[in-house]
């Protein structure tokens, strides 16, 4: 079912030419942290992950998001929209 544009954001800015070919998908439960470095933002991701060793759900790093410091204001904003949007949708 393809989504309604009440629950889509894009960039205000998008490429002539948009490529989605080996685009991976990853799943987060939770961030771990961030940091800022040398004008790069970088943000570890969590999900749970079932432990063979301790048979229980643990917490794993699952991906990281790194981007310059400037362009993460926006993107903070872009979120923050998607946010609000997901808690409208939950109200009764």
């Amino acid at each position: 079912m393809p989504a309604s544009k009440d629950n889509e954001a894009v960039a205000s800015v998008l490429p002539k030419n948009l490529r989605r070919d080996a685009t991976p998908t990853i799943f987060a439960d939770g961030l771990l942290g961030g940091s800022i470095e040398a004008d790069v933002v970088r943000l570890e991701l969590l999900a749970r992950h079932f432990d063979i060793d301790s048979k229980s759900l643990s917490p794993a790093v699952v991906g990281r998001i790194v981007m310059p410091a400037e362009g993460f204001a926006t993107f903070v904003a872009a979120l923050a929209a998607i946010a609000n949007k997901s808690a409208g949708s939950r109200k009764p």
